[in-house]
């Protein structure tokens, strides 16, 4: 799966800040370290399974809503069978831990759309479990597509499920790049 150069930087940059542990702690994500895309970062915590609460939502993303997200479910933003694999991907992220991504097509209320990709990389929490997630929410088309509406849904185009590998850099990869899965949407 071809990821965008953002979700390279963050990949790379949680790789670092994991320093050979399983996942980085919450603490150890630096805000300014990641300026440049703070508007489309945020931050999940897990309740249980079915609850991954927004903790911080980059400005970007709520705009995209036109609401605040925090304190909001995300699986809220998606419906049916996707909202099961999106819970499924979070949680294998979790347990593995290792990052996961996706890539989705949202839609305004008038059926304008925008196609984003998604990066989810497991943190651990005080209790020193991975319990949360440093996500990325990175628009894959010009956001002039939404004309100014807001997202009202959203439909899962692709998932790159974590592996318990080590996170290679995109410039260390092999040029065969494994498979990606495409997943059933309800209609």
């Amino acid at each position: 799966m071809s990821k965008h150069a953002h979700t390279e930087t963050l990949l790379a940059y949680w790789e670092t800040r994991r320093n050979g542990r399983p996942a980085p702690a919450r603490a150890d994500i630096v805000p300014r370290d990641l300026s440049n895309l703070l508007s489309w970062l945020f931050i999940l915590e897990r309740a249980d399974a079915d609850h991954h609460v927004f903790r911080l939502a980059g400005t970007g993303i709520c705009a995209l809503y036109r609401r605040e997200l925090r304190e909001q479910n995300f699986l809220d933003l998606w419906r049916g069978f996707d909202r099961h694999h999106v819970r499924a991907l979070i949680e294998s992220a979790l347990a593995a831990p290792a990052p996961a991504t996706a890539t989705a097509t949202a839609y305004a209320l008038d059926g304008q759309t925008i196609d984003a990709e998604l990066a989810l990389l497991p943190l651990r929490g005080p209790s020193g479990q991975a319990d949360r997630v440093l996500g990325l929410y990175q628009p894959l088309s010009p956001l002039r597509g939404l004309q100014d509406r807001p997202v009202v849904r959203q439909k899962l185009t692709g998932l790159q499920p974590p592996t318990r590998e080590i996170y290679t850099p995109v410039a260390l990869r092999p040029l065969t790049a494994p498979p990606f899965e495409l997943v059933a949407n309800d209609r």
